[in-house]
């Protein structure tokens, strides 16, 4: 979207009121008792944008039926929110240019009947518009913890390190979100000189190849709920770019204690530019933005540090 495009839909969001605020207010008026949410976009959103927007449907329409139409590997992800509901539509990916109305019609039946359908939710400047916006988070249920149990080597005693290599989405962005791989590399190398630590790679995608003798590779071996017991129950530290574990480790409403190294190439986006605070108490959060908005400027001996172990 062009700068001009952006500031003339800002002049007319000024004219015409919060375009949210005037929705809600439109399915209040209808008596609608479900708000249905289509969302094919980032993982990072949902705990930064979506969640707020939900606490404010539920504050407008009392007693509303939050709904979720997406993409399977999103599912998880939408159970620690105020969503009832996850309409998981087959064939979906991220990318695809498929409508709201497209995608219900592959669904056994079109769950926005009868509701008020957020069908292109734009969360950054929907809420920009909100006095005070509900605070981002993430709803923990201890259950899950136990999702963890198969991850877990419970005779190791040496501390383990999340790490999240890969954002995965770099196509969607004009600039680099990714540390390079030898980066990654010389981190693990020079930490191994200096502590017996494990690393321990999160994701799905194995790329890139990060092998070394302290690291355990398990990208693509766990699910969004077992990662997220495992960083909880077992990780002192997560060291990630901005994306969608950063967040959701980020806005997990736990108390565990853990230590945050994000690495930025753009500080005016994420968690940073909505300068929210973690719901827990125990997390320690520790940005490093790269020398002229590039992440790859970040030496690792400033990562290593920042970890202070």
């Amino acid at each position: 979207m062009s700068a001009l495009t952006r500031r003339l839909r800002a002049i007319g969001d000024r004219l015409a009121g919060d375009p949210y605020e005037r929705a809600l207010a439109r399915g209040a008026k209808e008596g609608r008792r479900r708000v249905v949410f289509f969302w094919n976009r980032g993982l990072g959103d949902i705990a930064l944008g979506l969640t707020p927007m939900f606490a404010r449907a539920a504050e407008r329409i009392p007693g509303v039926s939050i709904e979720v139409v997406t993409r399977a590997d999103l599912e998880e992800p939408f159970r620690l929110t105020d969503a009832r509901t996850v309409h998981v539509v087959p064939g979906l990916a991220r990318g695809d240019r498929t409508s709201a109305v497209e995608a219900c019609a592959r669904l056994p039946a079109d769950p926005r009947a009868g509701a008020l359908a957020i069908d292109a939710p734009d969360a950054t400047r929907w809420l920009a518009y909100a006095r005070r916006p509900a605070p981002p988070r993430l709803h923990w249920n201890p259950a899950y913890d136990a999702l963890s149990d198969p991850l877990i080597d419970a005779g190791d005693p040496r501390p383990w390190i999340a790490v999240h290599a890969s954002t995965e989405t770099a196509r969607h962005y004009d600039y680099v979100k990714d540390w390079p791989a030898d980066a990654w590399l010389a981190l693990f190398r020079e930490t191994a000189r200096r502590h017996d630590v494990r690393f321990v790679l999160l994701g799905q995608g194995r790329d890139p190849p990060l092998a070394a003798p302290n690291v355990i590779d398990l990208r693509g071996r766990t699910g969004f709920l077992a990662m997220l017991a495992l960083v909880r129950r077992r990780c002192a530290a997560l060291v990630a770019p901005d994306g969608g574990v950063l967040n959701a480790v980020y806005f997990l409403d736990a108390a565990f204690p853990i230590t945050v190294v994000s690495l930025w190439s753009d500080p005016r986006q994420g968690l940073l530019k909505a300068r929210a605070r973690s719901p827990n108490p125990g997390l320690v959060h520790v940005p490093l933005v790269g020398e002229r908005d590039d992440v790859r400027r970040i030496a690792p001996g400033d990562v290593l540090a920042a970890l202070d172990i």
